[in-house]
């Protein structure tokens, strides 16, 4: 027999949190099902809702409490949407969701100001937005800019994140630098 929390044993300690993104999943879900069901207009307000819901989280740059990180929630919802765009033949609208997606997560990655964590994140879910990205631009018949703008933005955010990580471990040691007055 499963044993059940009853009422009286409740307590804030064995509660579980409502997580932040809860909202972006539940919209995720339903429009996934829609979609599913064939229903692709219902499903397109639910992405797109979601898409605001994953813009209201990633705003936040508060990388706590999602079960979805928040670099992949901003590619999935903006991804959805992409590919709806591209499936009706949009192909404008779903490269502005594709480098919706790029923007965000570089823009992210190249802030001082961001949390470390979340700036390594975004850092490691661009591969995804660019490989959608290149796989968009390689049926257009004069991307522009072409691919190789996006690699270059990644690598040189992925340089100063790398950067940053190693001035941190240095500065951190005594024996070393200390303060070497390089910027982010």
């Amino acid at each position: 027999m499963n044993a059940r929390t009853m009422p009286e044993n409740l307590s804030i300690a064995s509660a579980i949190p409502i997580l932040r993104d809860h909202r972006w999943l539940e919209l995720t879900s339903a429009a996934n099902q829609a979609f599913k069901d064939g229903a692709v207009e219902p499903a397109r307000k639910l992405y797109t809702r979601g898409l605001e819901e994953a813009e209201r989280l990633f705003a936040t740059m508060n990388p706590a409490d999602t079960a979805v990180p928040l670099p992949a929630i901003m590619n999935i919802a903006c991804h959805n949407l992409a590919q709806l765009s591209a499936q009706d033949g949009n192909e404008a609208e779903c490269r502005r969701l594709l480098i919706l997606a790029f923007d965000r997560l570089i823009g992210a990655a190249r802030q001082p100001a961001t949390p470390l964590e979340l700036r390594i994140a975004c850092i490691q879910h661009l591969k995804y937005t660019l490989s959608e990205l290149a796989e968009h631009l390689a049926r257009q018949d004069a991307a522009d800019p072409p691919i190789g703008h996006y690699v270059v933005c990644l690598r040189e955010a992925a340089a100063a994140v790398s950067h940053t990580v190693a001035h941190m471990e240095r500065s951190g040691d005594p024996r070393s630098c200390g303060h070497c007055g390089l910027t982010n």
